[in-house]
C-alpha cells in the first residue's frame, strides 16, 4: 500500500518506502540507535567504575582500621612485655642483694654497689628497648593504615574520573552517530 505522504529512498540498491511521520530510513535509524546504545553503555561503564572505586575505598578503609587495631595491640604487647621484664629484673636485683648480703659484704659500697647499679642500668635499658620496639611497631602499623586510606581515596578518585570520562565518551559517541546519520540521510 502506497500513501500519498510517502517518499521512496534508495539505499544500496534497495528501495524503502517512508511515511511522512518516519522521516528517516532504516539505516539512519540504525546508526542513531547504535550511537544511543553505545553512549548508554559508556555511561553505565562509568557508573560501574565509580561504584568499584567506592567499594575499593571501603575495603581499604576497613583494612586500615584493622592495621590501627594491630598497632594498639602491638603497643599493649610491648608494654606488657616491658612490665613483665621489669618485674623479673626487680627479682634478679633482689637475688643479687641477697647473694651479696650472704657473702657478708655491704651492698651500698664498692664493687657490690657498682654491680647492683650496673645491673639496674642494663635492665632498664633492656626494658626501654622493649618499649621502643612496641612504639616503632605501632608507628609502622599506623603508617600502613594511612597508606591504605590514601589508596582508598585514590581508588575513589579514579572511579569518579572514569565516570566523568564515560560521559565525555558517550557525548562523543552520540555526536559521531548523529553526524554519521545526517550524512547517511543526505546520500
Amino acid at each position: 500500500m502506497i500513501f500519498k505522504e510517502s517518499i521512496f529512498v534508495e539505499r544500496d540498491g534497495r528501495i524503502f518506502q517512508l511515511h511522512w511521520k518516519n522521516r528517516f530510513d532504516p539505516v539512519t535509524v540504525a546508526i542513531v540507535a547504535g550511537a544511543a546504545l553505545g553512549a548508554a553503555g559508556q555511561i553505565q561503564a562509568g557508573k560501574a567504575a565509580e561504584r568499584q572505586g567506592k567499594a575499593e575505598q571501603e575495603i581499604l578503609d576497613f583494612n586500615a582500621k584493622i592495621k590501627e587495631r594491630e598497632a594498639a595491640a602491638e603497643l599493649e604487647r610491648s608494654e606488657a612485655a616491658a612490665r613483665k621484664f621489669g618485674e623479673e629484673g626487680e627479682a634478679l636485683k633482689g637475688k643479687q642483694r641477697v647473694a651479696i648480703a650472704r657473702g657478708g659484704v655491704l651492698a651500698s659500697e664498692g664493687t657490690p654497689a657498682f654491680l647492683l647499679e650496673e645491673t639496674a642500668f642494663n635492665l632498664e635499658a633492656d626494658r626501654l628497648e622493649i618499649l621502643k620496639e612496641g612504639f616503632l611497631s605501632k608507628s609502622f602499623r599506623l603508617s600502613e593504615a594511612e597508606n591504605l586510606r590514601a589508596s582508598g581515596r585514590a581508588a575513589k578518585v579514579r572511579g569518579k574520573a572514569a565516570k566523568s570520562a564515560s560521559r565525555f565518551q558517550a557525548t562523543g559517541t552520540l555526536l559521531t552517530g548523529l553526524g554519521t546519520a545526517a550524512i547517511a540521510a543526505e546520500e
